[in-house]
């Protein structure tokens, strides 16, 4: 009997060591079979590095003691890693070829470039020049100047210390609100008209432009669809008057500043023209209209059906009425006036012609640059013109910190320590522009050689004098057609 229990138990633990045996190979053999697969595990993650710009800047910078090589191979621990660093906006690509660059300062002009990818088209109209940003980057590139660094994949995570969707969320907020104002303000409006009683504004735009305008981080396509809710809403803004149509086409129309160039553009109904007639360019303006068109650039939208209740602080009413009593008293003067032959000062008829700034109309295109050639400008500031200097000067005022677009051809560029990055451009001989860069431009500059086209940007600062030639601040080349190399002819 003890013997067969014995035998009993001796089988049992027999039998749960092959249990446990057979368990473990399984095991082990399902992980052998799997080891050679590569399943996907989800988005792939980054890979930080907790290095700040300093550390590194300290390693790869201009006071570094490490010699080139020995930089290569310190880099090459760091290339492809991604960091998150703090720094100052010190620049954003203004072109549709450089949209996606922005510039960052850490301690001395601009240290950090950021390249952002399509998707990122949003966050980067968020930030403006100044702004103090928290972001994130894969390290691609080491410079051996003050812009250090090149980061790809680039994301902003804090805007002046305010996340980036918080401040997406806000925005949301603000236009719920703003339209939520609307429609209680639009209870008391006249049922006839639809337009606010005097004294209310349902809208404002600096409101509207926060949501809608250019530096909004809200997607174009978001954009429009919140417009819906706004189309056709009445507001009451004040504004100066940037230019007045002068085509045929654009009789009745007129462009309105609210921060810098044209933010809005007005379109007057037929039986409205008189108004675009009755002010003048830089006349602050109270008027009303009907939310139309967005545009959700820096021409933020267009407003239709278009009301002028003051010019300064005068009522409308007033101005016409004033204006209609001036003719016609001018009518009956020239009735009983008799009309005598002019007499000709020969030294008069030869002297220049002056031109006066209430003769001179500005178009501003919506994305900022005014409507002006070269040479049009030069009619009337170049050396052929014989108005005095101070004459000029009193007409440059109208033009200086304006923004144009022109095609010169280059004659020198170069790079100074104290005149810094400069381009002097042919538009009729000799140099006729000098075009200053920003310290980011130079591999763009320096890619020009003589003789080459280039349709180029720039802020004009300084009018031309009988032998300095025009400045221009802010550069930016936009398209370059090179030079053909002479070709020399050859005897037959």
């Amino acid at each position: 009997m003890i013997r067969k229990n014995r035998i009993l138990l001796i089988t049992g633990i027999l039998s749960s060591i092959l249990f446990i045996s057979t368990f473990i190979f399984a095991k082990e053999k399902t992980s052998s079979i799997f080891e050679d697969f590569n399943f996907s595990m989800g988005d792939t993650i980054e890979e930080f590095v907790t290095v700040s710009f300093d550390d590194l800047f300290d390693i790869f910078g201009n006071y570094s003691t490490l010699t080139g090589s020995q930089k290569e191979d310190s880099w090459r621990e760091y290339k492809d890693k991604y960091v998150r660093w703090e720094g100052i906006v010190n620049y954003k690509g203004s072109s549709k070829d450089d949209w996606n660059r922005v510039g960052i300062r850490h301690n001395v002009d601009t240290n950090v470039e950021l390249i952002f990818n399509e998707d990122k088209k949003g966050i980067i109209k968020a930030v403006r020049k100044g702004d103090s940003i928290t972001y994130t980057g894969k390290l691609s590139l080491l410079f051996d100047r003050d812009l250090l660094f090149r980061l790809e994949d680039a994301n902003i995570e804090t805007i002046n210390g305010t996340t980036v969707d918080d401040l997406n969320s806000k925005l949301e907020e603000d236009a719920a609100l703003a339209l939520q104002s609307s429609q209680v303000s639009e209870a008391s409006a006249d049922p006839e008209s639809g337009k606010p009683p005097e004294g209310e504004n349902i809208l404002s735009f600096d409101g509207l432009n926060k949501i809608f305008g250019n530096h909004s981080s809200i997607t174009q396509a978001r954009k429009e669809e919140l417009w819906e809710d706004y189309r056709g809403k009445y507001i009451r803004w004040q504004g100066i008057v940037n230019y007045k149509g002068l085509g045929i086409q654009d009789l009745n129309r007129a462009g309105i500043r609210h921060t810098t160039g044209t933010n809005v553009e007005l379109r007057f109904d037929e039986e409205k023209k008189y108004l675009v007639e009755t002010i003048k360019r830089e006349d602050n303006i109270t008027y009303t209209g009907k939310l139309a068109e967005l545009f959700g650039r820096n021409l933020l939208c267009a407003i239709e059906d278009v009301d002028i209740e003051r010019i300064g602080d005068k009522a409308i009413t007033e101005i016409v009425k004033t204006t209609s009593d001036a003719d016609s008293a001018t009518v009956d003067s020239v009735d009983n006036e008799v009309i005598k032959e002019p007499e000709v000062n020969m030294s008069e008829s030869m002297a220049p012609e002056i031109i006066e700034k209430e003769d001179i109309e500005i178009i501003e295109t919506p994305d900022g640059f005014i409507k002006l050639s070269f040479n049009e400008l030069d009619e009337i500031f170049g050396k052929e013109n014989k108005m005095t200097e101070s004459q000029k000067d009193t007409l440059w005022e109208e033009y200086n910190n304006m923004n144009v677009r022109w095609t010169g051809e280059v004659l020198s560029r170069g790079k100074g320590r104290v005149s810094g990055l400069r381009m002097g451009i042919m538009h009729k001989k000799g140099t006729d522009v000098e075009l200053i860069f920003d310290n980011e431009k130079e591999e763009s500059v320096l890619e020009t050689e003589k003789g080459d086209k280039i349709t180029y940007t720039g802020k004009l600062v300084t009018r031309r004098g009988y032998i300095l030639p025009y400045k221009l601040e802010e550069g930016n080349i936009e398209s370059i057609v090179k030079a053909q190399p002479a070709t020399e002819d050859k005897e037959p």
